[in-house]
């Protein structure tokens, strides 16, 4: 489905009381709003997701690699290496059982409440690592009493229920549950509920939401294990507990905060399918610095195509306070009122469009706008000769001499005007150039350099008048 009003854009939010979709950028968001408002009935319109607009998980494996080293993460593991090496040197030192598991388990707490935190934060659409301190709050959601419940669960279900079965029924159910994990883990991380991590149907129902790619989670799920299993056991087994703690816990939460992080993304990628919400600020702050200006753009459109006239041209006065949008948005209001036959919104616009200090940096797209704006307006002149001579230096035709002479007749209330010899030069060099009358452009120059003998033009005529006169000169004997 795409936009109503963007037809090329793929829509992503739905308006069930107008029956209308919308892309991302023709929303209306507030702070502390649950999802974007209609701009046409108020309502809060309904997510259609992004796993058709968003780059898909497995084409991520780079960034899902290069995440543990932002800032945020970084500064965990460093964090978090330290606390392993003082909790390595503690049970090197103190041989006492229960002290030892006790530390172990903190460190866990610890690491297993950051990266559920990655895997949460990743899928409401916040892409940046959470720092340490949000995650060095020992486990504040109880996410590892809730991993050690769910595989509390798993191991009772497969003693009492699946063991009796005999031998193949256990190896079934271990193939299963392995390759349910990132199914399990997603849904234990968004809805926080153990039973509702092991409810079967739950967990069918989000594998069949993401589809076939679902196998290629698993499969670098299960890479990632496989080579981290291997590789702490080399650790363990070789390296003094003080040494080994933190390169064990290190890379332990290194490539947990890597899966976590694809199993977030993925939570976002399918957040519709699977029946999660996701941050919609997040979501459209994802876009870019642009994007609060891309929405008022886009509901400038809206309210175009939907006749509301009005309201388009307010929005577009407030983009035109921003200088950096300023040439854009007047643009569209002039063509706005040239479409509503208002000469005098359509004048107002084309005045302070005319007037902007940086109309030298668009020349082409000023002159179709003059174009169009006196095709509406035959009267209409730009009234600073800035304006006029950015005009006449691109009117390259023989077509433009009238419109020439008319920009280049100027009245009482522009005499003073600073910009009065470009305007000249700029005429007479379309009388040379253009027009081939070098007499006309002599004419033109003399009275410049006359009236004006001094200045950053006075090069530029000299130049242009001695060309001039060479080409009169050459001209009998062609």
């Amino acid at each position: 489905m795409n936009c109503k009003y963007h037809t090329q854009a793929k829509a992503q939010w739905f308006c069930h009381d107008c029956d209308t979709s919308f892309c991302i950028n023709c929303c209306d968001m507030a702070e502390r709003e649950i999802a974007p408002r209609c701009l046409l009935c108020r309502n809060h319109l309904n997510s259609l997701g992004v796993s058709d607009k968003v780059t898909p998980f497995w084409n991520k494996l780079s960034y899902f690699n290069k995440y543990p080293w932002q800032k945020g993460a970084t500064g965990f593991l460093m964090l978090y290496m330290a606390i392993a090496f003082a909790v390595g040197l503690i049970n090197d030192f103190i041989s006492f059982w229960i002290l030892n598991r006790l530390l172990v388990f903190a460190v866990l707490s610890i690491g297993i409440g950051y990266v559920f935190k990655v895997l949460i934060t990743t899928a409401k659409g916040k892409f940046d690592a959470p720092s340490y301190d949000e995650a060095i709050i020992f486990d504040s959601e109880g996410m590892m009493g809730k991993v050690i419940g769910l595989f509390v669960m798993l191991t009772l279900i497969g003693y009492f229920v699946i063991l009796p079965m005999g031998v193949a029924a256990i190896q079934i159910y271990l193939a299963l549950v392995s390759f349910s994990m990132p199914a399990i883990l997603i849904i234990l991380a968004m809805e926080k509920h153990v039973f509702a991590a092991i409810n079967p149907a739950r967990i069918a129902t989000c594998i069949k939401a993401i589809g076939w790619p679902y196998l290629l989670l698993f499969g670098f799920s299960y890479l990632i294990d496989n080579g981290l299993g291997f590789a702490m056991s080399e650790i363990h087994f070789w390296l003094p507990q003080a040494i080994a703690y933190p390169m064990l816990f290190g890379a332990g939460a290194y490539f947990y905060i890597v899966k976590f992080n694809m199993f977030g993304y993925v939570a976002y990628q399918y957040h519709n399918e699977l029946g999660y919400g996701i941050d919609f600020e997040n979501l459209l702050s994802s876009e870019g610095e642009d994007a609060p200006i891309k929405r008022l753009f886009s509901k400038s459109d809206v309210y175009i195509q939907e006749g509301r006239y009005e309201d388009a041209e307010s929005v577009l006065y407030e983009l035109a306070q921003d200088k950096r949008h300023t040439v854009k948005a007047l643009e569209r209001l002039v063509r706005l009122n040239i479409a509503r036959q208002n000469p005098a919104g359509a004048l107002k616009a084309a005045k302070n469009y005319f007037d902007y200090p940086e109309l030298g940096t668009i020349p082409a797209e000023a002159l179709r706008l003059y174009e169009d704006m006196v095709g509406f307006e035959p009267r209409f002149k730009p009234m600073n000769a800035k304006a006029r001579a950015i005009l006449v230096k691109q009117m390259r035709h023989k077509r433009y001499a009238d419109e020439v002479k008319k920009l280049c007749s100027i009245p009482d209330s522009m005499k003073q005007d600073m910009n009065l010899p470009s305007l000249m030069l700029a005429r007479a060099r379309f009388e040379s150039d253009v027009m081939n009358s070098d007499d006309r452009a002599l004419k033109i120059l003399d009275v410049l350099l006359q009236r004006y003998p001094n200045g950053a033009h006075q090069r530029e005529a000299e130049q242009l008048r001695q060309v001039c006169h060479s080409m009169r000169h050459k001209l009998p004997s062609v």
